[in-house]
């Protein structure tokens, strides 16, 4: 009894994973440049969908933020050209949501880190536009929203001001709070994470990061600061930057890996991370096949200017999800039903041939027999 038990809980366990494994949501945005530009995709929003948005960022070599005619691009998806009638515009992104991470642990009270980095955090502030708007999330051990999101210049300067550092480093905590912060929000949405340390106090970890991230997309840079170890000398847990761990999270998430060792660079880095982020396009589109059928699908994106002489190219993918497929033609209850009876007896079978089998065992007589003198 107890074994079909446990084969009728394996099937179930198998029919779930098989079902919620395409309704993940992730989007792999991939950098290709080609020649002195770059091109990526950012952020891809689903959640209007069969409307599909794409973000787009073009940089030059130095990583400065290029001007695009959006009618120079040329979006695919799974290799087939959208069809001009399905694009609904193509225009410059007005208006931007963003998250300043800033790691408050022990160490960035040394050199005058935390002085340089909340300088920087308001210089960034000064710059947004009328209709952006900005948070600002605090981490050691512990993860806080010292300002929840709001275009109030005032109140995120005066958050700024107000945080102090000590303890210890839980970075991915603090980005998969940030992104559950986010999810939620329509438009442009990007994360900026900066710290001076390795993470040695999470629960999350990077994929759960990249795994946290919803239907409506956002992107994530990652900025190192301090000074790097001298010689051959190996950084620990305390001392020195997980550089290979931030810069796969950025590229894998839209965004952009930067390092800085001073408060010069480091608002340098800031400045240009905005500019670039302000300079965005995107294109909405309607996608040809309009079911939530959990199938990822591929998007590239190219820009061809043959008057400029340039052309980059950048791909990413993104999956509309659907915990159960979508079908073009749904099929009546009446037959789900049946279906679902039919798999109902399927799993009783077993049982009932167990409980069967018990009965038709009968006990042994016991044959006494009596000898006469």
């Amino acid at each position: 009894m107890q074994k079909i038990l446990k084969y009728i809980y394996i099937f179930f366990l198998a029919s779930a994973l098989i079902f919620t494994a395409g309704c993940q949501s992730k989007e792999i945005p991939e950098q290709a440049p080609q020649g002195d530009i770059t091109l990526q995709i950012t952020q891809v929003d689903t959640s209007e969908f069969p409307l599909v948005r794409v973000y787009i960022s073009v940089l030059d070599k130095n990583g400065e933020p290029l001007a695009v005619n959006p009618s120079k691009l040329v979006l695919l998806e799974d290799g087939v050209p959208i069809n001009p009638q399905d694009i609904q515009g193509m225009d410059e992104v007005s208006s931007l949501t963003s998250l300043m991470v800033v790691d408050i642990s022990g160490s960035m009270n040394f050199a005058g880190k935390l002085d340089a980095a909340k300088a920087v955090a308001e210089q960034y502030v000064d710059q947004m536009r009328a209709g952006d708007q900005a948070g600002l999330v605090t981490f050691n051990t512990k993860v806080g929203v010292v300002q929840d999101i709001t275009g109030d210049h005032e109140a995120l300067k005066e958050a700024i001001a107000s945080i102090q550092a000590r303890d210890d480093t839980a970075i991915w905590d603090a980005l998969t709070a940030s992104v559950e912060l986010l999810n939620p929000l329509p438009g442009r949405k990007a994360i900026i994470m900066l710290t001076d340390g390795m993470d040695n106090a999470s629960q999350s970890t990077p994929e759960d990061i990249l795994g946290s991230i919803g239907f409506s997309g956002l992107s994530i840079s990652t900025v190192g600061f301090g000074v790097q170890p001298e010689g051959e000398e190996v950084p620990d847990e305390y001392e020195g930057i997980d550089e290979p761990t931030l810069r796969m999270l950025a590229e894998n998430a839209g965004g952009r890996y930067g390092y800085a060792e001073d408060q010069n660079a480091l608002a340098l880095l800031y400045d240009q991370i905005r500019r670039a982020l302000q300079s965005e396009v995107v294109i909405s589109y309607v996608t040809p096949i309009a079911l939530r059928d959990g199938v990822n699908r591929a998007l590239s994106v190219t820009l061809a200017d043959n008057w400029q002489g340039v052309s980059a190219q950048s791909e990413a993918v993104f999956n509309p999800g659907g915990l159960v497929p979508e079908v073009a033609q749904p099929a009546s209850w009446m037959l789900f039903g049946g279906l679902l009876g039919l798999l109902v007896v399927l799993l009783l079978i077993p049982l009932i041939v167990l409980l069967i089998g018990n009965k038709g065992k009968k006990k042994k007589r016991k044959v006494h027999i009596k000898l006469k003198d």
